[in-house]
């Protein structure tokens, strides 16, 4: 949908089913674009850190999130759009000094023919890590920074309308931060008690996160329109890629460690990606929570957007029925006995753990969309049960780990 100054008719209330906070405080198109105009103005070129610490985030932000990106205004798109031209063409060290806009600009801009990294930012996703923040630290903040960023989107919603939906929804949304935080405490019984919870564990993770991950988090909010529900659906896809991106880190490293051998390695990299797996169900409890009818008007302004498209989920597919899987064969071949046979046992927990999650997945899409065509040219219900029976070593289920050919 190309950018527009105008609003389609918006569900009343907040909330589940309802428009977002922001919505209801609704947006000011022209304080942003006055904002965005000053800055252009005055920006040197090239475009460096102290130009990009006065770019006026803030007016900008609270527009996108109270039109949805898909309303946002032709001039304001124009502006942002001018901003990432003259980023493009300089060097990569120019646009690594001018972070984080050369990854966040493009997402603002991409209302007409986007596809699933730009409606998630995951350029912006994927670029915390720097010399002062090891990439697998940066993506573990991440991780935390997104599940605190949803809770308290939902429980601010509850205490402005409670219902059982929306209670459902805040409460599967302290599961999710519980479990990363590998936290036990079961869930209170009162929603004063759930948000004040939520309130500490939401304090101690701003506490924990690196400044650019806190950055990156506030940054890649920009759904394409007004509504709460989606909201909660980017930061859980977003959730999702940031979990496949560190669980494909994991399996390729076990992959590198079994051409060195190193079984034992490979098994706690293993299981590292099986217990990051393992939030997903969480995760899909949250998404089970939105109305169809809502999920009908965010496909409707997403057309071309498919979680096919996740460069991420691919990379765990092509890295496991691929590589991996040659090295895990040729390491039990060489070695044999009992370590390659425990490494077969954790392979296969996690083939199947994997092949859970995209049987839920299918379920899901059942239960939402129904029996509808896919976007990104699918065939919707029916491509995800299909996929969802094809495991990830499909040579191992053939010939275990250990066994001679």
């Amino acid at each position: 949908m190309a950018a527009s100054d105008g609003a389609g008719p918006w569900p009343g209330g907040t909330g589940v089913g309802g428009v977002s906070e922001a919505a209801a405080r609704g947006g000011d198109r022209r304080a942003a674009v006055t904002a965005v105009h000053a800055w252009l103005a005055g920006a040197p070129a090239p475009i460096g850190p102290a130009a990009v610490a006065r770019f006026p985030f803030a007016p900008v932000l609270r527009h996108y999130r109270a039109v949805g990106r898909g309303y946002a205004g032709d001039e304001l798109v124009g502006l942002l759009r001018t901003i990432h031209s003259r980023l493009s063409g300089g060097h990569a060290s120019r646009a690594r000094l001018a972070w984080p806009l050369p990854d966040w600009l493009p997402s603002t801009a991409d209302q007409a023919g986007g596809g699933y990294d730009g409606y998630l930012a995951v350029p912006l996703l994927d670029s915390p890590a720097g010399a002062d923040l090891p990439p697998h630290r940066a993506a573990a903040d991440l991780l935390r920074a997104l599940a605190a960023d949803l809770l308290e989107l939902e429980v601010r919603a509850l205490g402005r309308r409670p219902g059982r939906v929306q209670r459902q929804r805040a409460r599967a949304c302290l599961g999710v931060l519980a479990r990363l935080r590998a936290d036990a405490v079961p869930p209170p019984s009162a929603d004063e008690d759930l948000a004040e919870l939520a309130a500490a564990w939401i304090a101690e993770t701003a506490e924990t996160t690196a400044p650019r991950v806190r950055m990156v988090t506030e940054l890649s909010l920009l759904p394409m329109t007004p509504l709460h529900d989606e909201q909660m659906f980017v930061r859980c896809l977003q959730l999702f890629e940031t979990l496949y991106r560190r669980i494909g880190d994991a399996l390729a490293a076990a992959r590198d460690a079994l051409v060195r051998l190193a079984v034992e390695r490979a098994r706690v990299l293993v299981a590292d990606a099986a217990g990051l797996l393992a939030l997903s169900p969480a995760l899909y409890r949250v998404v089970t929570t939105m109305p169809p009818e809502v999920f009908a008007v965010i496909r409707a302004h997403t057309d071309g957007r498919s979680a096919i498209q996740s460069r991420g989920f691919r990379r765990i597919e092509t890295l496991c029925g691929g590589s991996l899987q040659e090295a895990a064969l040729r390491a039990g071949e060489r070695l044999g006995g009992v370590a390659t046979a425990r490494l077969c046992a954790d392979l296969t927990r996690l083939d199947e753990a994997w092949c859970a999650m995209k049987r839920t997945h299918w379920g899901i899409t059942v239960k939402i969309i129904g029996t509808v065509p896919g976007t990104g040219g699918t065939t919707g219900a029916e491509y995800l049960r299909r996929a969802a029976a094809v495991p990830l070593f499909p040579a191992l289920a053939a010939r275990p780990v250990g066994v001679p050919a």
